[in-house]
């Protein structure tokens, strides 16, 4: 039996929002993502924010409100360099979050735009569970020897996990970094694409 045009159409409609996730859950270099996107791009179909606020308790929309409200109190006037990122789709039941946070070549030292983007990671991973584990992956493209993509790669997941507990006040031991270096690409079949740059955030 030949399906119909319109069960292609509804077979489409229903595996679209779960391509788009996939690719959702990048953030690029100049994009500063949603703290409620952060959270549910990690937690997925089990992300249920509470903020609690002046002794209120306060649920979404009105958590991802006050999230949004504290980043701008934060950082004070957005910079026109730095531009919003397409919001993040939940992975089910959780998922990872790639970040290609701003570093100077071939350094672990953050760029200027770095401080707005993990400023607002930092207030999405607060409206998660307190006694979750927060897993911070360094990884690099193919330039460079793969001997120093991983040390690079490792001194990055680091640089962000100092980052957090200095200027968050995340505790240490809720904090774990791994480097991967050139070991797991983000587009396999392109091992120099700029993507494969980046640092990934997800549960433990």
């Amino acid at each position: 039996m030949k399906s119909s045009p319109v069960w292609m159409l509804v077979l489409g409609l229903a595996f679209a929002p779960f391509a788009y996730s996939q690719q959702a859950r990048y953030v690029g270099e100049n994009e500063v993502p949603r703290p409620i996107d952060v959270a549910r791009a990690l937690a997925g179909s089990n992300f249920k924010p509470h903020v609690r606020k002046r002794g209120l308790s306060m649920d979404e929309p009105a958590a991802a409100q006050a999230a949004a409200d504290s980043v701008s109190a934060a950082n004070g006037p957005s910079t026109p360099e730095v531009a919003a990122a397409t919001p993040v789709e939940p992975a089910a039941p959780g998922g990872a979050l790639d970040v290609a946070i701003g570093f100077a070549l071939g350094s672990a030292a953050l760029r200027p735009q770095a401080s707005a983007q993990l400023d607002a990671i930092a207030e999405g991973l607060k409206l998660l569970d307190s006694s979750q584990v927060i897993i911070i992956d360094g990884h690099t493209d193919a330039t460079g020897t793969p001997a120093f993509n991983e040390v690079l790669s490792r001194h990055r997941a680091e640089t962000v996990k100092l980052y957090l507990e200095q200027h968050h006040n995340f505790p240490a031991s809720r904090l774990r970094t791994q480097g991967f270096g050139q070991r797991a690409p983000l587009d396999p079949a392109n091992p120099l694409d700029p993507r494969n740059r980046r640092v990934q955030f997800h549960l433990g």
